[in-house]
């Protein structure tokens, strides 16, 4: 069993300068009226955790060096100093192995930042539980036994994870509304993603190399197939004059995507990427014609305000929380409408004017949510519940 000091949170060459001088200067001065603990077996996957974990730096960015980080005992990057003790599978050590941790280094207040918790807290910790949507309750079926199986688990430990809570956190108006309609007497706060400040520097339309780039996953809520024929229907008529089309998070499902493309002539236009370092990402988005979400379910929709950060035209659903994150910035279709998504497609890729419009559009958009300003609402509502 590998035990390290309570207070080792401290993300080796973390900055906090992207919030405000005045509050990072209160964050260096203050001290925990109550203390904070946080479920941090993000931090132990290459890819930092996807979207959940990009939350959780968010929120706990400003207190990494008073904010204690607990981790199933498994391999973790370089970089992060964490409390890691228990078990090294993660379900047994959330339910078994972290509350006894939290006891041990006398946690006040949990952050549980994945949709569920512990299911046997003790009884000194409050809880605050940050549930991105309501997806999971939706009914979206995975087409593998172990994915749905997996989905069941989750699914199971909503309500009483929702019921135990002092306070839920999501991260969209959408999202709370959903939220209060599942659970009604849940109390929800919304503080909204956001992401790092190099985002924010966007690159002219003009002299882009031009592609359409879609970030996803097999997820069915995601309904990455549907974009994909909705492509093959428009490469099909613009022929010669088709943009290719990029595709981050199915690398591994390639073969198969290839296999269903290769009869409608298209396969030598698609190329299947897989998840790529976050500077790397950033250039994929800049050099990009346009991006496309065509999801039927968001919490939030990260690939909508990076691309709108990085001064990149937004195709998206109408569905969920994107219209509240995209605003007057994208342009919307029908996500059960693979013709539309067609005709979004044949409507904005050719449109240099269009799409320098909405390049704009998605830069004043997407400063809603830049750092500094989430950041206020960040320590705002740690002063409130931990008396920072």
């Amino acid at each position: 069993m590998q035990s390290t000091p309570s207070m080792a949170t401290v993300m080796k060459g973390s900055d906090t300068s992207e919030y405000p001088p005045l509050l990072d200067a209160c964050v260096q001065r203050s001290h925990l009226v109550r203390k904070v603990g946080y479920d941090a077996q993000a931090f132990l996957a290459p890819n930092g955790g996807a979207g959940k974990g990009l939350q959780l730096r968010n929120l706990v960015g400003p207190f990494m060096e008073s904010f204690v980080g607990f981790a199933s005992n498994a391999p973790h990057c370089p970089g992060y100093s964490l409390v890691q003790e228990g078990a090294a599978n993660y379900r047994l050590w959330q339910q078994i192995s972290l509350p006894i941790s939290l006891q041990r280094h006398k946690i006040d207040l949990f952050l549980a930042p994945y949709n569920n918790a512990p299911l046997l807290l003790p009884p000194r910790v409050e809880l605050i539980l940050v549930l991105h949507d309501t997806t999971m309750l939706k009914g979206f079926r995975k087409p593998d036994v172990r994915g749905r199986l997996m989905d069941f688990y989750t699914r199971c430990q909503i309500p009483p994870a929702v019921a135990r809570s002092r306070v839920v956190l999501t991260v969209s108006e959408h999202s709370r509304s959903e939220i209060m309609r599942a659970f009604p007497k849940a109390n929800v706060r919304v503080i909204p993603c956001t992401i790092d400040a190099k985002w924010f520097r966007p690159r002219p339309l003009s002299g882009r190399e031009g592609y359409l780039l879609m970030v996803t996953s097999s997820a069915p809520h995601k309904n990455a197939w549907a974009a994909i024929e909705a492509y093959a229907h428009y490469a099909n008529r613009a022929r010669s004059n088709a943009i290719p089309f990029r595709i981050v998070g199915l690398s591994a499902e390639a073969d198969s995507y290839r296999n269903r493309l290769a009869s409608n002539g298209i396969a030598h236009l698609v190329r299947f990427m897989p998840f790529m370092p976050e500077n790397e990402m950033r250039e994929l988005y800049r050099g990009a014609a346009a991006v496309l979400i065509p999801s039927f379910s968001e919490g939030f929709g990260i690939p909508m305000l990076e691309g709108m950060a990085t001064g990149t035209p937004v195709l998206s659903s109408r569905a969920a929380s994107l219209p509240e994150v995209g605003g007057d910035a994208a342009f919307y279709f029908d996500p059960a409408n693979r013709e539309e998504i067609t005709d979004a497609l044949e409507t904005v890729l050719p449109d240099t004017k269009l799409r320098e419009k909405m390049a704009g559009k998605g830069l004043v958009q997407a400063a809603i949510y830049r750092p500094d300003i989430v950041g206020r609402q960040v320590m705002a509502f740690w002063k409130e519940f931990a008396g920072v």
